[in-house]
């Protein structure tokens, strides 16, 4: 059956499925639209299914053609992913490493160091680095590597752990003093909280739970969140990298210690692109420097 089958028709299916009409697929590829219905016509006949309703003003996929792309699509970044291994240089590191990390100072003062290092020390890797807090999809997408904290859902991914993050809960010595003495979370309900996206709080210890729903001053950056505890404005919630200096130096006071979390940082690879010798070697050189350069920002701040 496999030998009636064309690699081509079906990368074409998988144009056509991804750019929603055969004229976006035919603009986007240089084959006509002509060759690509049939490159799709004739893998349906092989199948013996249908993949795609086609209408004069709609094209959308069968319940069978989106399972077919969601496999065939898979197949086909593994079969990509081994021609560029097969061709890789034993000696020599080339190619593009499309990589996605969380942002702020984890990102853009501790990851991006370790990966301009390394670009200087193999020229011939491009590494496309763009942060975000949004969830990549690692195998549809384009992404090689992603550097993301929290809970891991995938199990089918490469995972490596890279650190562990201390989330905080701080404020100014004033702000402490100012206010009733902080005992449990019930007593934050009553004060004004510096918070940013995530404007449901849930502390947790140990097998206790507690949520929150922040009120008082939302802002979306971390670093400002930081200015606004020192200011004496509220109470902020805030990875150790952001105040673990300021906590050292009496700046910032963290009140309840015992409700602070710890989360892994994790780098995450697809499987068939941890087979490419350049991004495992990337993953190395960031397991490899990354926490002592978290230790080191965690004792002079930002």
């Amino acid at each position: 059956m496999m030998n009636n089958i064309s690699w081509r028709a079906t990368r074409s299916f998988i144009l056509v499925a991804e750019q929603g009409s055969f004229t976006k697929a035919a603009e986007v590829s240089g084959f006509s639209k002509a060759n690509l219905s049939q490159q799709v016509t004739e893998l349906e006949a092989s199948l013996s299914v249908q993949l795609l309703h086609r209408t004069t003003r709609k094209l959308r996929l069968t319940e069978v053609g989106e399972g077919y792309y969601k496999r065939a699509k898979h197949a086909m970044l593994a079969l990509d992913s081994a021609a560029q291994w097969a061709m890789q240089s034993t000696q020599e590191l080339k190619g593009v490493i499309h990589m996605n990390a969380v942002g702020g100072p984890i990102g853009e003062e501790l990851i991006a160091p370790i990966v301009m290092s390394f670009q200087r020390k193999y020229p011939d890797v491009d590494v496309h680095l763009d942060f975000s807090s949004i969830r990549v999809d690692l195998i549809d997408g384009r992404y090689d590597l992603v550097v993301r904290m929290g809970e891991l859902e995938d199990s089918t991914l490469v995972m490596q752990k890279l650190a562990t993050i201390k989330t905080k809960y701080v404020a100014s010595a004033e702000f402490v003093n100012k206010n009733a003495v902080i005992q449990s979370p019930e007593d934050l309900k009553t004060l004004p909280l510096i918070y940013g996206s995530v404007a449901q709080w849930t502390l947790v210890k140990g097998s206790q739970r507690y949520p929150i729903q922040a009120q008082g001053i939302k802002v979306t950056s971390g670093r400002v969140m930081r200015k606004a505890a020192l200011e004496g404005l509220g109470i902020a919630r805030l990875a150790d990298v952001y105040v673990q200096a300021d906590i050292a130096a009496g700046r910032l006071v963290e009140v309840l210690p015992d409700w602070s979390e710890e989360t892994a940082l994790s780098m995450l690879c697809p499987p068939h692109r941890f087979q490419l010798q350049r991004v495992k070697v990337l993953m190395q050189c960031l397991k490899a420097h990354f926490n002592n350069s978290h230790q080191q920002m965690l004792q002079t701040g930002l």
